[in-house]
């Protein structure tokens, strides 16, 4: 088996479509969600396995807070506790849920006075139309590229039409499909000793 090489360009940052945890008033304290999209569903909806909590003082009482949009345009908010660092299992999940949410963390003795307003205002600023982009991209010694993972933010939960043009090193380019159901992680699992890694993407909303 070939050895994976030193790059991995991005991963899992969760800036248009994550968790988001405001600096003000919460120190270093930060909260990351893992999700996947159902099968039981589909794979529509959300499903969240587990949070991790970092930064926080040990034994000292942290509640996350997870507002989950829904197709509805209602959002859902769900708690969470833990003292310290470390995991929370959510196990959560609903077909209803468009893969949109905002996950904040925080310690007990400081009041969170984040709104639904609040969270509606933060989901606005991502914009008004779907964004796609790699978060997961390997490369081999040998020069063999790996596109992984990649995530799709879509405002209100849209299916969309992905279409993925990839960098050939003879200059040419090769195309992908995807169909994906509202916002989430989309597995790509593209390997080519051809490619270079480059690549432009084209989402179109499907009616």
């Amino acid at each position: 088996m070939k050895t994976l090489g030193s790059v991995i360009l991005l991963i899992f940052t969760f800036i248009f479509l994550s968790s988001h945890t405001p600096d003000d008033g919460y120190d270093n304290l930060k909260v990351r969600v893992l999700t996947e999209k159902p099968e039981v569903c589909n794979y529509k909806g959300l499903f969240l396995k587990k949070g991790l909590v970092k930064g926080a003082v040990n034994n000292a009482q942290v509640e996350v807070l997870v507002f989950l949009q829904q197709y509805n345009g209602h959002w859902m908010k769900k708690y969470y506790h833990r003292n310290g660092s470390g995991e929370i299992a959510m196990n959560m999940g609903d077909c209803r849920f468009t893969g949109n949410y905002h996950a904040l963390a925080y310690y007990m003795t400081n009041k969170n006075s984040v709104t639904y307003k609040d969270i509606q205002h933060m989901h606005n600023k991502r914009g008004e139309s779907p964004k796609f982009r790699v978060t997961k991209r390997l490369k081999e010694d040998d020069g063999n590229v790996k596109l992984m993972e990649g995530e799709v933010f879509t405002p209100n939960g849209e299916t969309v039409d992905l279409t993925l043009f990839l960098e050939k090193k003879d200059g040419g380019w090769r195309k992908k499909h995807f169909t994906v159901y509202g916002s989430g992680i989309v597995k790509l699992d593209i390997i080519g000793d051809d490619l270079t890694g480059n690549y432009r993407s084209a989402l179109n909303i499907k009616f």
